[in-house]
């Protein structure tokens, strides 16, 4: 295993990296959407919706977009995504209330959205080497989880000195890098799967996907529900600045992909899976409570390190249950299901923060990913184990 574990990460995984990177520094100045809504006359319902209708717009492409990434490949479906991106990023200059144009501009923003990111994700698995794929996909997310810690604080900073408009031409710009370096991508290779590796049969691998895929619909909503709500609570109750909150949630996640990212590759999915779960429920549920600015810092630091570690693993776990004919489908069904927890958190309990208070919404959140983390322990496994023979061989690439 030594020697699996020197395999190099190619250097096209990177240049996926790269483009993820600046596709979600585009994306994630729009965490900011919530906001915006109530400085233009709209409660946490209506932010919750806005934000929400992006990610069911996008959800409703993937079962097609899994089988179109499978049939045509990947890289075609990160360039579409990253152009549309950039070009609803500009639309939102001439955007100037809540109405049609917002709404429709969203839907397109989130079909953009599905085909970008699941397009980088699918190519981050068939880059990463086999022996290191946890490690390799904890670098790509964090890809994903700078931007948390970037574009929000920037894009406050922005608001304040130039107005929305100013972070919206920002946002298209840093799109437009993004197209360039996705249409710098070699081809992908097949999903590699070393002579040697023992599988079980379909029925037990379609068994775990499921299981896997609705664990991920219900800390879709634990995440959403910090990621949509936790800025709204922040203002409202005057916490301090949600930079700052993104900022260290994001630093955090980070540094476990850094120190621990690998570690599943040697233990195993589960034992990392289990316990990340854990502290994301955590984090949900000290969110119910919480009216400090201290106490915001101490739920970042806790939500750090669920999501750190949490996503990733997952990612790892679910690839190594997929073949290289369901590869697109599966990638779409992972991340398509934590989508729709997100965002359906995003449409259905802003309704509950108006008439409830945040407390009874987090804590119904936090009850959805408790029985997540329940269909977890009882549906999934890990998956084949090698022979001796397979040992060996576990690191050759697939074809390039």
């Amino acid at each position: 295993m030594a020697v699996a574990a020197k395999q190099p990460v190619p250097r096209a995984f990177f240049l996926v990296a790269a483009a993820n990177f600046l596709q979600f520094l585009n994306v994630a100045f729009f965490f900011l959407i919530p906001i915006w809504v109530l400085k233009h006359g709209g409660g946490e319902a209506v932010a919750g919706r806005v934000m929400s209708v992006s990610g069911l717009a996008g959800l409703l492409i993937l079962p097609v977009l899994g089988y179109l990434l499978d049939k045509f490949g990947q890289r075609r479906f990160l360039i579409f995504g990253t152009v549309l991106t950039t070009i609803c990023s500009y639309a939102f200059v001439w955007v100037d209330g809540i109405g049609p144009a917002l709404i429709a501009i969203r839907i397109v923003q989130g079909i953009a959205f599905s085909c970008a990111f699941t397009g980088a994700q699918t190519l981050a698995v068939l880059f990463a080497p086999h022996s290191r794929r946890a490690e390799a996909l904890g670098w790509f997310g964090i890809s994903t989880i700078l931007t948390h810690a970037i574009s929000p604080p920037l894009g406050e900073e922005i608001i304040l000195r130039w107005g929305y408009d100013a972070m919206f031409a920002t946002a298209g710009t840093i799109g437009l890098a993004s197209v360039v370096l996705s249409c710098l991508l070699p081809k992908a290779p097949e999903l590699h799967i070393p002579e040697g590796l023992v599988l079980p049969e379909k029925r037990r691998a379609r068994r775990v996907l499921i299981a896997a895929t609705v664990t991920m619909l219900c800390y879709g909503f634990g995440f959403g529900a910090i990621q949509t709500f936790g800025p709204t609570l922040i203002d409202r109750f005057d916490l301090g600045r949600i930079g700052t909150f993104f900022i260290t949630w994001s630093i955090v996640a980070v540094s476990m992909r850094v120190l621990l990212g690998g570690v599943s590759d040697r233990v195993g999915r589960r034992p990392i899976i289990v316990p990340a779960m854990i502290m994301m429920s955590l984090a949900v549920g000290l969110f119910a409570y919480v009216r400090t600015e201290n106490g915001v810092l101490l739920i970042g630091f806790v939500f750090g390190i669920a999501q750190g570690l949490l996503y990733p693993t997952m990612n790892a776990l679910v690839a190594d249950w997929s073949s290289p004919q369901n590869i697109g489908r599966t990638q779409s069904y992972f991340s398509g299901s934590f989508g729709v927890g997100i965002h359906g958190c995003g449409y259905l309990f802003g309704s509950v923060v108006e008439s409830h208070g945040y407390t009874t919404m987090f804590l119904s959140c936090l009850i959805i990913t408790v029985i997540g983390m329940i269909i977890f322990i009882a549906g999934t496994e890990e998956a084949g184990v090698l022979t001796e023979e397979g040992l060996a061989g576990a690191d050759r690439p697939g074809p390039l």
